[in-house]
């Protein structure tokens, strides 16, 4: 199309409207069809989201938001606080009674007729922020009509003619003209009275499918839109085919030794990979003891699954590879880069991701690399074969109000989910997550695989599928002991005495607070003044943390002293474990630290410690009812044997069911029925889902540890040269990921608190030795530390 053919209005700076709305529709269409959802017909729902992106931005047409896209930036900012400017509820009425007119045309959805203009309103209107409660959105006042008008008035009729033309060339069914926009904006009002009435019928429905379908449909608006300015519309991503094989060649590769455990992890790869696939089987779970490889088997049997789905249904299933922490992310990436290249397959982004808050945003696919804004979106965008990613990356994606976390949420439908160590979900939300992963996986299509040592009881055993005899598993398991020492407390003074750490075995101890651990290790190195000792805690900066997690996996020390960060899925190996009280399934993750590879006896000793004042260091992280049924189950056995943990769990969650109250779970789902994203009032809403509560609150602090720290904080001080926002971003972006190896979160109460700079708590080179201790990490003062 030559230029005399455009309207010569814009959506942005060099981009004609047009082009911005028939290219979102256009990556809007590919998105959409990529799936294959059981919330609407298939092609229903391209339909509908294409004619959405084609009417999203028409209130860039207006003379007011032309004036402003072009204005002087000393003008900009009195220009964007107008109502006039802003152009996304003009364009959600238009959106409104375009959909509606559309779905006129489908005779079969009278029973989401009303609901779908609706939808198409709310997210067009919210489009470049976060979604609210839908009955406020429901309601519009007088000003709001008279702005519309104004905006009406505003647009060059000629102009918009041509527009409006283009748009019906791009697929737009109806020719919009001024008179037709006039009767929308004279009629909404009437119309979302009506809406506001069915809203409130279907709020009584506890039915979570008009969520999913709102969120869906929101998010492949905003992930059009945003991939269309900064990527443009003709980006494709291939199909990239990953035999199901993969892990069994890369397995061949591997020397193995033939001992008890190898063959006990071989039993268990080959059962579940040997298991049939029924597509009905949504829900499945790999629940096998520690160490016998759940991530390669959980990895096979995902692509086993990935690949009967292609051939079936000539549909790409994603794989969404989530655990609960950082510190295993990397650990468990490794492991598919290995796989990967062991089968000499590309390991760039657009096969293999890893997101999360620190990622480097750095996306290449095959030969070529994006560029720092293209990658952002990619990254963001989960645009890869398999992602591995953290908890909260997923479930905030899950159940979120806010447009950067929801614009990933299409990507989730036709998925493969594995969630490893699944049992760090808090038990308060058991039922929430029960019910979304429910709804994700029936709704959009996708599967769920929980792989844990210790499954808890979010399904019962009729809702999910077993891949492997756990029981046959668990009753072959003699690597461990755990011995109870629960007769009396100890103070930290008596735990140092308690063994004879002399005996050629490595000690592990994990203790429940920062405070306690460093109090600990200091009567240790007194206690074995020639020996050297680890210390770990998040107060200890990543980069140090890592380099002293390899030290062990060494084998260099013999003694550790860590905080609770290194229960789930790190992978290391003592013979002795000893753990302050906590609940039993995190006992049973610390169990799983010991003896892994069945070398000899490991021993595993439960202690109850106490501070100066006799107070109990459990009580100032834990649940009082679950370390009580905890202490209960333990205190009736003298020793429980590996073989034994699996009836003890299931007593354990069974009585946490039956004690604890999941009243914040109710309140969210509830929120979620009510399709309550935010609430003004302080009333329960989506917006207050937060899966992990850290008990206190935090700040960040940049510690200069060592020339690279002192390297990049420079860098970082230089961004403030760069006044562009969006390349000032761009540029942090690019050593984001170096930058945070020397950032921990410290209270926010401590009475020595580093001097703000450029928005963190900063401890510089020079003064290091007053803030920083190199052995024991951050020095707090007056405050409670935990973890």
């Amino acid at each position: 199309m030559n230029t005399s053919c455009f309207s010569s209005l814009y959506s942005h700076p060099n981009k004609y409207l047009e082009d911005h709305l028939s290219g979102s529709a256009h990556l809007i269409e590919k998105f959409s069809d990529e799936s294959s959802t059981y919330l609407l017909d298939d092609k229903l729902i391209s339909r509908l989201t294409k004619v959405i992106a084609l009417c999203h931005d028409l209130g860039k047409s207006t003379r007011y938001f032309q004036d402003y896209l072009f204005a002087d930036d000393s003008k900009k900012k009195d220009m964007k606080s107008m109502k006039e400017t802003h152009h996304s509820l003009i364009s959600a009425v238009i959106a409104f009674f375009v959909i509606k007119e559309e779905i006129s045309k489908h005779a079969a959805y009278n029973d989401v007729k009303t609901l779908l203009p609706f939808i198409a309103y709310i997210v067009v209107k919210k489009h470049h922020g976060n979604l609210n409660d839908v009955v406020t959105e429901a309601s519009l006042d007088d000003s709001d009509i008279d702005t519309m008008k104004s905006q009406l008035q505003s647009i060059d009729e000629k102009r918009f003619s041509i527009l409006s033309d283009n748009l019906v060339k791009a697929g737009l069914d109806v020719k919009l003209d001024k008179n037709t926009i006039n009767y929308y904006i004279e009629n909404i009002k009437n119309e979302l009275r009506n809406v506001k009435r069915y809203i409130r019928r279907i709020n009584e429905k506890n039915d979570l499918s008009y969520y999913i379908l709102i969120n869906y449909i929101f998010s492949l608006l905003i992930d059009s839109d945003k991939s269309e300015v900064v990527i443009g519309s003709d980006f494709s991503r291939s199909y990239v085919e990953l035999s199901s094989d993969l892990v069994d060649k890369y397995k061949s590769q591997m020397l193995y030794k033939e001992n008890k455990i190898n063959s006990l992890r071989e039993d268990a790869y080959r059962e579940v990979n040997s298991s049939e696939i029924n597509f009905d089987d949504r829900i499945l779970s790999i629940n096998l003891p520690t160490g016998l490889g759940k991530t390669l088997t959980s990895i096979s049997f995902a692509l086993r699954l990935r690949e009967k789905l292609y051939k079936t249904f000539n549909k790409n299933y994603r794989i969404i590879y989530s655990l609960p922490f950082l510190s295993i992310i990397e650990q468990n990436f490794q492991e598919f880069e290995k796989i990967l290249k062991g089968n000499n397959i590309n390991t760039s982004t657009n096969v293999l991701l890893k997101h999360h808050h620190l990622s480097e945003m750095k996306y290449t696919d095959d030969d070529t690399e994006f560029d720092t804004d293209s990658s952002k979106i990619m990254i963001e965008g989960w645009n890869s074969e398999i992602i591995v990613t953290t908890f909260i990356q997923l479930f905030h994606t899950l159940l979120s109000n806010k447009n950067k976390s929801l614009r990933k949420f299409h990507r989730i439908a036709n998925s493969i989910i594995i969630l490893d160590e699944i049992q760090s979900i808090p038990f308060y939300y058991w039922k929430l997550v029960k019910e979304i992963l429910q709804a994700v996986a029936f709704k959009l299509n996708s599967y769920v695989i929980f792989v844990t040592a210790t499954q808890p009881m979010i399904f019962g055993n009729d809702e999910i599928k077993q891949l492997t005899d756990k029981r046959k598993y668990f009753n072959q398991m003699d690597r461990v002991v755990i011995k109870p020492v629960l007769d009396k407390n100890i103070h930290l003074s008596e735990l140092v005495d308690m063994f004879d750490l002399k005996d050629g075995r490595s000690y592990l101890f994990i203790l429940n607070t920062i405070a306690s651990a460093k109090q600990f290790y200091e009567l240790l190195k007194q206690k074995l003044p020639d020996e050297e000792i680890v210390y770990m805690s998040t107060h200890i900066v990543p980069f140090e943390r890592l380099e002293r997690i390899e030290m062990i996996k060494s084998k260099k020390v013999k003694y550790a002293v860590t905080t609770q960060l290194v229960e789930a899925g790190v992978d290391i190996d003592f013979d002795v474990v000893v753990r302050d009280i906590a609940p039993l399934d995190s006992i049973n993750q610390s169990a799983g630290r010991c003896n892994r590879n069945w070398q000899r006896s490991g021993e595993v000793y439960v202690v109850s410690l106490i501070d100066e004042n006799d107070k109990k260091y459990s009580s100032r992280i834990y649940d009082k009812v679950m370390i009580n049924i905890t202490e209960k189950i333990l205190s009736q056995y003298g020793e429980i044997c590996e073989k034994d943990f699996l009836n003890i769990i299931d007593r354990y969650y069974t009585a946490i069911s039956e004690n604890l109250s999941s009243d914040a779970a109710i309140d969210i789902l509830n929120a979620v029925y009510k399709l309550k994203y935010d609430s003004d009032d302080g009333t329960p809403s989506i917006s207050k889902f937060k899966l992990i509560d850290d008990g206190y609150y935090k700040v960040d602090a940049y510690i200069e540890y060592n020339d690279e720290a002192i390297e990049l904080w420079q860098r970082y001080l230089e961004l403030k040269n760069v006044k562009n926002l969006f390349k000032r971003r761009n540029i942090f972006n690019e050593f984001k990921a170096d930058f945070y190896k020397y950032v921990i979160s410290i209270p926010e109460k401590t009475e020595n608190m580093p001097a703000d700079v450029e928005g963190f708590k900063y401890v510089n080179s020079d003064s290091i030795n007053e803030y920083y201790d190199k052995e024991m990490g951050f020095i707090t003062k007056g405050v409670l530390s935990i973890w």
